[in-house]
């Protein structure tokens, strides 16, 4: 590390979350390991506009297949993958927890609303639940949202699918509300 610069924790994409993040992308259903594989050996070009350098430099440490395989087996150990055997091959299924691991990550990738319009998070947790809340500020600050005020927060990207997918992932629903929204009295900076 170079003294007097800022560290900064998201500059370097774990591999488990590079593999999270790349799970997520290949789709809903799973990935066949062959599958994984390939995307893994042949998609730098398309990683690099998703996660850039620093994702691509994670994907990159997988030198082989055995590689894969272990890190795969870890993450089903952490019960962030699932492995299933499907005749002859096998399939990574990302649990929930997992899916709720790649939530920044794909905030930070959704598109941009249109000029004025904001994707919108009002929330009021309970005290009991004060570790659900944490998680959830946490989430939306590294996701680029920004506080408008204490549960009120607004970003330019259209991640309500997102984040609505989230709110009912962690089960959250009754104390969360997530709109598109426009027209603010104060705009968020």
């Amino acid at each position: 590390m170079v003294y007097g610069a800022r560290y900064n924790p998201m500059a370097r994409l774990t591999a488990t979350k590079a593999l999270l993040n790349l799970l997520s992308v290949l789709g809903d259903t799973g990935a066949e390991f062959a599958e994984l594989w390939t995307a893994v050996v042949t998609g730098y070009g398309p990683a690099y506009q998703r996660g850039g350098a620093a994702y691509v430099a994670e994907l990159k440490r997988f030198r082989s297949q055995a590689d894969l395989r272990r890190k795969v087996k870890e993450l089903a150990r952490r019960r962030y993958v699932e492995i299933q055997k499907v005749g002859e091959r096998f399939v990574v299924l990302l649990t929930s927890k997992g899916y709720g691991a790649t939530f920044a990550q794909r905030c930070k990738n959704a598109p941009q609303h249109k000029m004025g319009w904001y994707t919108v998070v009002i929330f009021d947790i309970p005290e009991e639940f004060r570790t659900a809340r944490c998680q959830l500020r946490r989430l939306l600050r590294q996701s680029g949202f920004i506080k408008i005020q204490q549960s009120v927060w607004a970003s330019q990207a259209d991640t309500y699918e997102i984040v609505v997918e989230f709110v009912k992932l962690a089960k959250i629903a009754r104390w969360v509300n997530v709109y598109r929204a426009t027209d603010f009295f104060k705009l968020p900076k």
